[in-house]
């Protein structure tokens, strides 16, 4: 997918981009051994959502070049939209912007626009810090014709190498990173949500039946004492009929 965006300052310029499935690949070895809880990719996978984007695999790897390449490399080629977050920065692990460079076949290359947003922060962050110390021409480096998303609430800037978003793994900075390209994210999918308060094992003929008679997928999750049924497709007919069908039946409502 060719970017769609230009940026000036702070602002963005949207072109309407459509996504149908993403994947979302979270880097970092401190996630896997449990140090860190994964919140970005709970937080991204529900606004792809409610985007209409399809998110169809979330994916946890090390800090290892190789891992990271290959994972990009193959969601890139099987999904719609990749997102990454984590290893931008300064550190020896921060390794996430030359192996998408490699998974996509681009060369690194110094980026005038992320080296700005660079040096603006580092200027900052010396006001306080006279002694902060950081490899700037590195840290300009992004994969060729990357477009920069702008990160002013830290020192590494996202970007979009075709249909991958590389984000900054630092909540605070993936948010704010993301916001600059939320507007222009749209998909297919459309879904509803309906409660109960009936056993799962009690629904399985209910849910099975909704399968057959609609062209939409159905999951039942539990909620403390309520369960949750989502109901999801790319035909919005279909999943309002299924929708209507469902609530037809006892103790399955809209509300909670």
């Amino acid at each position: 997918m060719d970017p769609s965006y230009t940026y000036e300052g702070s602002e963005t310029t949207q072109v309407n981009r459509m996504a149908t499935t993403a994947a979302i690949v979270s880097i970092g070895d401190e996630l896997l051994a449990g140090d860190v809880e994964n919140t970005n990719a709970s937080w991204l996978g529900t606004r792809l959502t409610e985007f209409g984007i399809d998110v169809r695999e979330i994916r946890v790897v090390p800090d290892e070049a190789p891992t990271i390449e290959t994972t990009v490399s193959d969601l890139s080629q099987t999904h719609t939209l990749v997102l990454t977050t984590g290893g931008l920065g300064s550190t020896p692990d921060d390794i996430t912007i030359e192996a998408v460079a490699d998974a996509l076949g681009l060369p690194l290359e110094p980026n005038s626009e992320a080296r700005e947003h660079v040096e603006a922060a580092v200027t900052e962050i010396r006001e306080d810090h006279p002694d902060f110390r950081h490899d700037i021409e590195t840290a300009a480096r992004y994969p060729a014709s990357a477009e920069i998303i702008p990160n002013h609430v830290g020192i590494a800037p996202g970007c979009i190498c075709g249909n991958v978003y590389v984000l900054p793994g630092i909540p605070a900075e993936m948010k704010a990173v993301f916001e600059h390209v939320a507007n222009g994210l749209e998909g297919s999918i459309t879904s509803q949500t309906l409660y109960t308060e009936t056993p799962e094992s009690h629904l399985n003929t209910v849910l099975s039946e909704v399968s057959e008679r609609f062209d939409a997928r159905i999951g039942c999750y539990p909620t403390g004492e309520l369960k949750r049924i989502r109901i999801v497709g790319e035909e919005e007919t279909a999943v309002e009929d299924a929708t209507a069908w469902l609530v037809r039946h006892p103790n399955i409502r809209r509300d909670v």
